[in-house]
């Protein structure tokens, strides 16, 4: 009897983990890829699809094909540990190992009514969305961006780009954008986002949002808008959170896992991405690195040998201010203007075309 592999998510590591199986997969090995597109798709570039400055077809990129995995598209809604399987908006898939790398969705920090009446770009779907909606604004129209983080940044940047009439302003909670970054970094994208009439608001904590005002600080000012997006913060995907029960979790709410990413309490369970635990913060970079581990690890396995896990090791982060310019702190040094906007690019493009 086959041994049915279920992994839940095609993003960053879900795919790195399908790829690095591929030319090992034993024969009596069947995998199955539940996902809610037809595709993998490039998610740091969600915002630039959001802005309109790039074409959805542009950050999709095609399955790998093999004989022993299919594809399941279908909504993931619930996992069923004691019965071992999966249950979806139209399916129920039974597994013997489960891979968990469903991702991350937007953190609203309990802001009443912030998911009700903000545009996000957190999803494939939601960043289209954003996109139709930017789109339908008559000029002079403004738009809210709530999160001062790589996300708001990019996205901001590039709405720019694309729609000069619109009034942009971003708002974030710390006293800096990127307040993460370096000073040389914050500097350089304030004055960017200055020289660009993108107007920033900081240690600003925003308090509730209604359909026409995002109210904010202690004494409740408030603030009308046209648009507002949401980009300040993210949590794991809540699918994910019956997990806890065999594990803990770690002060991102994210799983905790062993080396081997498997469950700590339940075994044949694995996750990896967003939805698990790590010394680093949640990233692409991050998820593929995983993803590739947990590759490594069945191989392992299934070549009955030891698996030996090298250290995390992330290059650093890469940032887009446009089209033209960008910033990054790669191995410690910090990058400005064209070249970090040129080795995302490669980045990217090198992602997208080693997959399928």
């Amino acid at each position: 009897m086959n041994k049915h592999i279920v992994v839940l998510g095609a993003g960053y590591g879900g795919m790195a983990f399908i790829n690095t199986i591929l030319p090992h997969i034993p024969s009596d090995v069947c995998i199955s890829v539940i996902d809610r597109l037809p595709c993998h798709t490039i998610k740091p570039e969600y915002y630039a699809l959001a802005s309109g400055s790039l074409n959805e077809n542009k950050v999709k990129a095609a399955f790998p094909i093999h004989s022993q995995v299919d594809y399941i598209l279908d909504e993931v809604e619930e996992i069923q540990v004691a019965y071992h399987k999966v249950i979806c908006k139209n399916n129920e898939v039974a597994f013997d190992q489960l891979i968990v790398a469903l991702g991350c969705v937007d953190n609203y920090f309990n802001v009443p009514w912030a998911e009700k009446y903000t545009e996000s770009i957190q999803t494939f779907g939601q960043a289209m969305r954003t996109r139709k909606k930017i789109d339908q604004l008559p000029p002079g129209s403004c738009v809210a961006i709530i999160g001062g983080g790589l996300s708001g940044i990019e996205f901001a940047s590039d709405l720019r780009e694309q729609h000069p009439d619109l009034k942009i302003i971003l708002m974030e909670r710390s006293n800096e954008v990127l307040s993460t970054l370096p000073d040389r970094i914050r500097k350089y994208v304030r004055q960017h986002l200055e020289d660009n009439s993108i107007e920033v608001m900081t240690n600003v904590s925003v308090t509730m949002i209604d359909e026409r005002a995002i109210y904010y600080g202690p004494v409740q000012e408030w603030m009308e808008y046209d648009m507002c997006v949401w980009a300040a913060g993210i949590k794991p995907n809540p699918v994910a959170s019956p997990l806890l029960a065999y594990s803990n979790a770690d002060r991102l709410t994210r799983i905790v896992v062993k080396e081997n990413y498997e469950l700590p309490y339940y075994n044949d369970i694995f996750v990896i991405g967003d939805c698990a635990s790590s010394e680093f913060a949640p990233s692409a970079q991050l998820a593929y690195i995983q993803g590739k581990q947990l590759g490594q690890y069945f191989i392992s396995v299934w070549e009955g040998r030891e698996y030996l896990p090298e250290p995390i090791k992330l290059k650093g982060v890469l940032g887009y201010l446009g089209k033209k310019t960008g910033f990054g702190l790669v191995n410690g040094n910090v990058l400005l203007g064209k070249v970090p906007n040129v080795i995302k690019s490669g980045v990217l493009w090198m992602h997208k075309h080693h997959l399928g």
